[in-house]
């Protein structure tokens, strides 16, 4: 299996992340990638970045840097009430938004919370990808979330990072991956790298993915066509020629 596009990474704009924009797309380069997007943390993190980041760099993409498709992007923060913390008006320039739970801000009462709070996510148009669901302390009822997918236009990531730094994300992946086999539910494969020396790696991601049987024609980023697809459908814009 191969991943041509690594979509969600951090840059020193966020504070606990240590490598330039620039130093990404360079690594992403260097490993054989094709695109890499760039997805800091919405504002409600004491380390996100401002909505003046997200405002410039939607605007300001130049459509490739050293020698990979640049996506911009962020990872916004699902709150409490299932709500998200950037306007429209910010998101409307990115090309890519995913959503996912920090503990730093979310505090799940039960499973019964965590899966209310995806049901109303699900429904947000500017949504477009549910980051790193394994999570054990954000746990729900995977079935009902993963066979509404499909209608609200949702994508599934599968974290690389998750296996280092969050326990029990092997299994509960594994039973999201099967799931999104099950209503065929696209799913995206991403490092979540803090440090440009991480990007492209997603080996312990692609493992779970083998156990799973999940069918390679759906993983959005395992061929440049399948992105340059997936981007003219839920953006209508050509990564490719931009």
């Amino acid at each position: 299996m191969k991943i041509i596009a690594d979509l969600h990474t951090h840059t020193n704009i966020s504070e606990h992340a240590f490598s330039t924009l620039e130093e990404n797309c360079i690594a992403a380069n260097k490993v054989g990638l094709e695109a890499v997007g760039i997805t800091n943390h919405g504002p409600a993190l004491e380390d996100g970045a401002s909505h003046w980041h997200f405002k410039s760099l939607g605007k300001n993409n130049p459509g490739k840097m050293h020698g990979v498709y640049l996506i911009s992007g962020i990872e916004l923060n699902i709150m409490q009430d299932g709500s998200i913390d950037l306007e429209e008006e910010y998101l409307s320039n990115l090309d890519l938004v995913i959503a996912s739970f920090h503990q730093e801000i979310f505090y799940p009462k039960d499973k019964n919370h965590v899966n209310d709070m995806l049901n109303e996510a699900i429904t947000n148009k500017n949504i477009n990808v549910f980051g790193h669901l394994g999570n054990e302390i954000f746990k729900f009822d995977y079935e009902d979330i993963i066979s509404k997918c499909n209608k609200y236009d949702k994508v599934v990531e599968v974290n690389n990072h998750s296996f280092v730094q969050r326990p029990g994300s092997d299994v509960n992946c594994l039973e999201i991956i099967k799931l999104c086999k099950k209503y065929e539910v696209p799913i995206m494969v991403n490092s979540d790298a803090h440090i440009s020396s991480s990007i492209g790696h997603f080996e312990d991601a692609i493992d779970v993915i083998d156990k799973a049987g999940y069918p390679e024609e759906l993983i959005v980023n395992s061929s440049i066509v399948r992105l340059q697809d997936y981007f003219k459908h839920i953006k209508g814009i050509d990564i490719l020629n931009r």
